[in-house]
């Protein structure tokens, strides 16, 4: 079995503890394999775990466009050297992302509901549907870019705070990059 992991790019602190980090290492003692995008956020954290929790580089592939191919091959060397798997699929991050759902049997995904994300974003907050849950409705066979839960959305009524670029890049300072052996 292969699964896709998937998720936010910002999130709150204990996000990938509370909702990646049960079901990744079920995968593990399962011996699944896994497919992930290159993105900052829960990709990066979801490749740096599966890298410390054992699971052999074989069995581990991130997926990128052919754009990204170029962009982003410093920040994944480190995993090529590893001895990772690299696949480079179509032009754009909706391209690749359909190419993991086809390549794999299930999703590790979870995406904030619209409360949540105003919550989180704060004044940040706008409605959209995230690519997450595209990955989720392609495998539903739903349509991608509709989504029925989206709300008016009133600018300025959101809490106040650090905005969730402040957040991202407090909390990812050299996330995608090589983890220590220790």
């Amino acid at each position: 079995m292969k699964a896709f992991v998937s998720g936010p790019i910002t999130f709150p602190d204990d996000y990938f503890t509370t909702h990646y980090e049960p079901r990744i290492s079920a995968a593990i003692e399962a011996r699944h394999s896994f497919v992930m995008g290159p993105a900052m956020g829960i990709d990066a954290v979801s490749l740096r775990y599966l890298v410390t929790h054992g699971v052999a580089p074989e069995n581990i592939t991130v997926y990128l466009s052919e754009n990204e191919s170029k962009a982003l091959k410093e920040r994944v060397q480190w995993f090529i050297d590893f001895g990772g798997q690299i696949h480079v699929e179509g032009v754009t991050s909706a391209d690749r992302d359909a190419a993991m759902t086809r390549d794999s049997d299930y999703d590790i995904l979870r995406y904030m509901s619209i409360e949540e994300q105003k919550e989180f974003y704060g004044v940040d907050y706008f409605p959209r549907l995230s690519a997450t849950e595209r990955n989720e409705r392609r495998r539903q066979g739903l349509p991608l870019w509709k989504n029925p839960g989206l709300t008016t959305h009133e600018p300025g009524k959101e809490k106040g705070g650090p905005s969730s670029r402040q957040k991202l890049k407090e909390w990812l300072r050299g996330v995608f990059s090589e983890p220590s052996n220790t």
